[in-house]
């Protein structure tokens, strides 16, 4: 009787392994270490259906384009005020609004209905509040650290950012966001409120670029009109790219960019399921650990071999 009780507790162990590494293998979310105590805050946003939501016309998906000399990633627009509102938070949102295109891009998303949208960019607010006492003007060091405390993604801020960097982010499917002195983009769709009334910070992703034309294409959050695949030339977006300053109160600081990846990958020739941060993967070892961590299918991304080989390897994960 014991013979045959091992039998079934053995044949219960190979088919709940097989399990999660067929489920590894079948799972394909489109392209896109530290120790087990210091994993960040990942919210469990599983996207829902959108029947019965609104999709609002300043929530649009972009379509993705990949030749030559042109480069366009698939995220979904996301007006700052996507209910147009504007008010309230609503009125200066352009980071929550990045943020939230860039975490669904990683979802595999293709549009974002306004109550999604609105979901997560409150969640920015309320942690902003709940940390500075503020959610206005968010500097590329607080961006990047709600990033990593509540997205899919990882965010690293980069000092004077160059075209060939950004280029070759958006090749590898990473979006960039870039915080920006206003007036410097010279965008009439954009009221920017001159100083001492308004900082003219903004915010913005940039999906693509084309070397046809020498130019950036965004999805910029505070253009009501044009927002959805907006171009600028290399020139002005590189000119405009400044942080906030909260000693002088406007968007007069260093160039940076916040490059993005996303924190679960696989590649496609493994079931092996990784969790990087800090130029790390771990190997997430079972099922159990993977759900326990609050995380879901749809938050893997597919990335190739050979970028996933540059992270160090750390500890493995296992409850």
């Amino acid at each position: 009787m014991k013979k045959i009780f091992k039998y079934i507790l053995a044949a219960v162990v190979v088919l709940a392994t097989g399990y999660f590494l067929m489920a590894m293998v079948l799972h394909s979310a489109p392209l896109a270490a530290n120790s087990n105590a210091n994993l960040p805050k990942l919210l469990n946003l599983k996207p829902t259906s959108n029947a019965g939501n609104q999709i609002a016309t300043v929530n649009q998906s972009v379509t993705a384009v990949r030749t030559a000399n042109k480069v366009i990633l698939a995220v979904p627009y996301i007006n700052e005020s996507p209910d147009n509102s504007w008010t309230g938070p609503w009125k200066n949102a352009c980071e929550e609004a990045s943020m939230t295109m860039v975490d669904q891009y990683y979802y595999g998303k293709s549009s974002v209905s306004i109550a999604e949208a609105k979901k997560e960019m409150t969640m920015f607010f309320d942690a902003q509040n709940k940390i500075w006492g503020s959610n206005a003007n968010s500097d590329a060091a607080r961006t990047a650290l709600l990033i990593n405390d509540y997205t899919i993604y990882n965010a690293t801020i980069i000092e004077l950012p160059t075209i060939s960097q950004i280029k070759n982010e958006l090749e590898r499917s990473r979006p960039v966001i870039v915080p920006l002195y206003g007036f410097d983009l010279h965008n009439k769709n954009i009221p920017f409120v001159p100083a001492p009334r308004g900082t003219s910070y903004h915010m913005l992703v940039i999906i693509g670029y084309d070397d046809a034309t020498k130019e950036f294409i965004t999805n910029d959050d505070g253009d009501t009109k044009d927002g959805p695949s907006h171009r600028y030339s290399y020139d002005i977006l590189m000119n405009a790219i400044h942080d906030y300053s909260f000693v002088t109160k406007h968007a007069d600081g260093p160039a940076r960019a916040i490059f993005t990846y996303p924190k679960l990958v696989k590649s496609a020739d493994s079931p092996k399921v990784y969790y990087l941060h800090d130029n790390i993967k771990q190997w997430v070892l079972d099922e159990a650990t993977f759900k326990a961590k609050g995380w879901t299918w749809d938050m893997v991304n597919v990335v190739k071999k050979d970028w996933l080989d540059t992270f160090k390897t750390g500890i493995d994960l296992k409850l």
